[in-house]
């Protein structure tokens, strides 16, 4: 697999970085602010989770090109207030 991957919870504004199986960048929309968290998977139900993620498990996620979460990230951004 190569990195970085981006994807998007369905139905939510969460959009996912994955740098590496080990680590990602979460950017998460609620109402007019927006906050962004780094995480290392240090801890097994971390690592599931982006494994969950890769492998779009029960369909949860969407897959996002680099332009298009790119977008999405600058029009966060530039409209919400970062908590």
């Amino acid at each position: 697999m190569e990195y970085p991957q981006y994807r998007k919870y369905k139905g939510l504004e969460v959009y996912f970085y994955i740098r590496s199986e080990k680590e990602f960048e979460e950017t998460k929309v609620i109402g007019s602010k927006y906050s962004i968290s780094k995480v290392r998977a240090i801890q097994f139900p971390e690592q599931l989770l982006i494994q969950d993620m890769l492998n779009n498990v029960d369909e949860r996620w969407e897959i996002l090109s680099a332009t298009l979460f790119d977008d999405k990230i600058n029009a966060i951004k530039e409209g919400k207030t970062k908590i």
